[in-house]
């Protein structure tokens, strides 16, 4: 396996699993990774279900503080976040940023007009396109909100298209560009990753998120900043197509894929199969 680094994963400290934190590091270790980086669920203001998307960061931290030392010699273990972003959350955003030291901040957008496209009633009476549009521009207007320093990597950018009616049967970056090439352009600007997640793939779409025409396009754009994530909720889905990842970025022109440790990334050279 080429890339040797989950930076996506969740574990019961997420509203959305189950799994503890512990068997995700035994499934690393068995795949003989280098290391991977826990993202959970920060979701304040999430629209009500039955999860809480919403971290103990005192637990958190202290658990995998331990866990971080039981392990050490044998696998890095990351302390991260994934925060699901809104118009109005930016501050409170860069304040977690600044009060926890974590090693990896993802910056997701899963929520719009207190709707989540995973849910069908998000898509209810209207096209799908106005429902991809309306995500990928509520999207950049909050990036542009964002203070750059809370966040290294922008999450499965085109999340909406798992759950869409068609999913992506009508989906490409050439449909959607025009809303989609200023958010490439705004991380490449501030220095941002673009985040390769492989939960695409597990999903049936047969393409990570973002798509690959995406991914073609930031790097044409002069984007070179990776991070690769399973998105991965359960052990066996670490990892989820990595090599596939590897080789796609290769064949795009990347040269390395990032990981991050105390939130300073670090370049990792793609080698080749």
């Amino acid at each position: 396996m080429n890339i040797r680094y989950d930076s996506h994963l969740h574990s019961g400290f997420s509203g959305d699993c189950d799994t503890p934190a512990a068997q995700m590091i035994e499934r690393a270790v068995a795949l003989g990774l280098d290391g991977l980086c826990f993202t959970e669920h920060e979701d304040p203001d999430a629209p009500p279900s039955d999860c809480d998307f919403s971290v103990d960061f005192h637990r958190y931290f202290s658990e995998l503080r331990q866990l971080r030392e039981q392990y050490r010699g044998r696998i890095r273990v990351g302390i991260g976040m994934e925060y699901g972003i809104q118009p109005h959350l930016p501050e409170a955003f860069a304040r977690l940023s600044r009060e926890y030291p974590f090693d990896l901040i993802i910056a997701s957008l899963h929520n719009l007009n207190n709707m989540d496209p995973y849910y069908p009633s998000y898509f209810e009476g209207r096209p799908e396109r106005e429902c991809y549009e309306e995500f990928f521009r509520v999207q950049y207007e909050t990036l542009k909100l964002c203070d750059p320093a809370s966040f290294d990597t922008l999450g499965h950018m085109d999340y909406i298209v798992r759950y869409g009616p068609n999913r992506n049967k009508y989906y490409s970056y050439e449909a959607y560009a025009g809303y989609i090439d200023p958010i490439l352009r705004l991380l490449i600007e501030n220095g941002k990753c673009l985040e390769l997640n492989t939960g695409g793939l597990k999903y049936g779409l047969g393409e990570p998120n973002p798509c690959v025409g995406i991914l073609r396009r930031y790097r044409e754009l002069g984007g070179e900043l990776v991070t690769v994530g399973s998105d991965a909720h359960e052990p066996e889905a670490l990892c989820y197509s990595f090599s596939y990842a590897a080789e796609l970025l290769q064949t795009l022109g990347f040269r390395y894929y990032t990981i991050f440790e105390q939130r300073n990334g670090r370049q990792i050279a793609l080698q080749a199969n």
